[in-house]
């Protein structure tokens, strides 16, 4: 049986509260940031740069900040990433233009590449190994409750004010309360440093284990990110053009990844991390084989859930699952291997997606989708025999 280390949650818990503060923007952001920017004047192509140029800071900070965890310590980043995700939020409230936008997207970029490597390291290091799962799921469920509790708050200002204002309104209280974060973050959150020279763990850094785990992450990020950027198009073409009519749609998914990422994570701890990863994969990608036969919406809010609840059992086991991978002394750049890769199929992924809509099918990504996932899910079974499913840590 499963022994929870109630210390270890605890100290977890320090994450909590500063991520909830930090995150209060994001859904509001996703919403807002195409319909504003056409608002300014900006084309399709930029803003589409609007999310290359975030992709892009990413991609390049995120190693180069997880090899300087390892070498610095954990915290500093975490309060910088918060820190900065304030600047971020006051970039957007003071935008008035498409140039202002890009700015605060590169912030953005900055900021995400120091948060999420920081966030998953020191998560790794303050659970215990027989309940990294369960805290990989929790620190998940925060930013998600955060984005809600934001976006409503921001739908209802803009119910009152005039479209510009509330955008500036919204965004400056979402850039006080990501500074709140960062202090909270710098008094709370303990520091967690490497236990030894950075040198005589260099060799760790990248196991064979891990390499196999990587390309099982840039698989399955390529084909989720495929589907990403037609899937509202998609719906729209097939169902209704009613946003109100679809976001209803989707809610029930965003309540699944408030509350079960933390409770399904567990599996892995009790189960094995690939096993879990397994059933998530191919229940997520049997659901998106089915998607393009819908009959109506109803049926699309039940689908989108049920896949809502495989991503909740495989995406925990995965980021646990690089913690069993690396010595402790190589999470940082573990993580920000593991971040990297998600980005680059995050890039790729609705590149293709976009094409194979428009010149093959409408219903051909949502195939291909189904197919990569569920042969992912048999792969890391296969690749992941001879490993245990907890590693001590080193």
């Amino acid at each position: 049986m499963t022994r929870h280390d109630n210390n270890s949650e605890s100290q977890v818990s320090a994450l909590y509260r500063p991520l909830w503060l930090g995150s209060l923007g994001f859904t509001f952001l996703t919403f807002g940031l195409p319909v504003f920017g056409k608002a300014l004047g900006a084309s399709a192509v930029a803003i589409g740069g609007l999310y290359s140029v975030f992709t892009a800071a990413t991609m390049v900070l995120r190693p180069v900040v997880g090899w300087a965890l390892d070498r610095y310590g954990r915290r500093r980043f975490l309060v910088t990433a918060l820190a900065g995700y304030s600047v971020t939020m006051g970039l957007f409230a003071c935008a008035d233009t498409v140039q202002g936008l890009y700015l605060a997207r590169l912030a953005q970029g900055i900021a995400s590449s120091f948060m999420w490597v920081s966030v998953n390291t020191i998560t790794a290091d303050l659970a215990s190994v027989d309940d990294r799962g369960v805290a990989m799921g929790r620190v998940a469920e925060i930013p998600t409750r955060g984005g809600i509790c934001g976006a409503l708050a921001g739908f209802v200002l803009m119910g009152f004010l005039p479209t510009e204002v509330a955008w500036k309104v919204a965004f400056a209280g979402y850039a006080i309360a990501a500074a709140v974060g960062s202090y909270l973050a710098w008094k709370r959150v303990p520091e967690t440093l490497p236990s030894v020279p950075i040198a005589s763990a260099r060799r760790y850094a990248v196991s064979g284990d891990l390499a196999k785990l990587m390309l099982i992450v840039f698989t399955t990020a390529v084909s989720a990110a495929m589907i990403s950027p037609i899937y509202v198009v998609f719906l729209q073409d097939k169902f209704t053009t009613d946003i109100v009519s679809l976001a209803w749609a989707i809610f029930p998914a965003g309540v699944v990844y408030s509350f079960l990422p933390s409770r399904l994570g567990g599996l892995s701890d009790r189960y094995g991390r690939a096993a879990m990863m397994a059933i998530g994969l191919i229940a997520s990608g049997l659901l998106s084989l089915l998607l393009p036969g819908l009959p109506n919406v109803l049926w699309l809010a039940v689908l989108y859930t049920l896949t809502a609840v495989g991503w909740s059992v495989a995406d925990p086991a995965e980021t646990a699952m690089v913690a069993d991978l690396v010595g402790r002394d190589t999470r940082g750049r573990g993580y920000g291997l593991y971040d990297f890769v998600n980005s680059l199929g995050a890039t790729i992924g609705p590149l293709l997606g976009g094409w194979l809509y428009d010149n093959v099918g409408k219903p051909v990504p949502f195939y291909l989708n189904g197919i990569v996932l569920g042969a992912s899910a048999v792969w890391i079974l296969s690749l992941m025999r001879s490993s245990h499913h907890k590693a001590k840590d080193h």
